[in-house]
């Protein structure tokens, strides 16, 4: 409806607490919708410590997926010649690097600000550049693919884009800082393989192999290297190594 909107947060789930998308269930599944950003944002950590740990983390997953998203929209600037805007782009980066290298866990409140203020500033790196390209890559097509594959099975959000992150990382051959962002996943208690989240590796090429059709249009490392089954099943099985499986 457009109205004016302050979001007092419960949760850091994801960036959807400041975001000019709203993802919600519809008769043809889920889909993503624009809307107006919030005006304000409120967030309590003494309310945000109330809530049920696993989604907290899923914050970090969320966050920490938007070094991947970053490096997907630079590939998809020079293959394609699509436009960056550069302030979003290093909010969205700023945001996703502050977690990742923080050295606290969610039980610490030093490390919560840190992931809501990261939260926060990827919705207005999404309201910036008018796209969800500063934090959406192939992670949230991965994403998009488990919850439209396995709907009734699908873990949350960030759990599901934090793990496709670090995959695609290793995917475009950043081999130590996909093996260093399933390090940091690890200590945060977050899935770095399918298993983790109850899916078979068959489970997990199937999706990596659908999520392209999650955002056509979409330029992505999974799009630029359009892979076949079997080279998929390969690059788990030397992703799972990489990271010690």
């Amino acid at each position: 409806m457009g109205l004016p909107l302050v979001a007092v947060a419960t949760n850091l789930s994801h960036d959807g607490l400041c975001s000019p998308v709203a993802t919600l269930d519809n008769d043809a599944g889920r889909g993503s919708y624009g809307v107006p950003n919030p005006i304000a944002v409120v967030i309590d950590l003494d309310v945000i410590r109330e809530a049920p740990v696993r989604f907290v983390r899923s914050g970090i997953g969320d966050a920490l997926s938007n070094i991947s998203a970053i490096r997907d929209w630079e590939l998809a600037a020079r293959e394609r010649g699509e436009d960056i805007d550069g302030l979003a782009a290093a909010m969205a980066r700023q945001a996703g690097e502050a977690v990742l290298r923080h050295p606290g866990g969610v039980g610490d409140d030093g490390f919560l600000q840190v992931l809501a203020e990261g939260l926060v500033l990827t919705g207005i790196a999404m309201s910036v550049s008018g796209d969800s390209r500063p934090a959406s890559g192939a992670c949230h097509e991965i994403n998009h693919a488990f919850d439209l594959l396995y709907p009734k099975r699908a873990a949350s959000h960030g759990e599901q884009c934090g793990l496709g992150a670090a995959f695609a990382m290793h995917l475009r051959g950043a081999r130590e800082e996909s093996a260093y962002m399933a390090q940091v996943l690890r200590r945060h208690g977050l899935p770095v393989l399918p298993e983790e989240i109850g899916f078979t590796v068959d489970e997990f090429v199937k999706v990596v192999e659908f999520a392209p059709q999650t955002r056509p249009g979409r330029y992505t490392i999974l799009e630029h290297l359009d892979l076949s089954t079997d080279q998929i099943r390969d690059a788990y099985a030397d992703y799972a190594k990489a990271i010690g499986s």
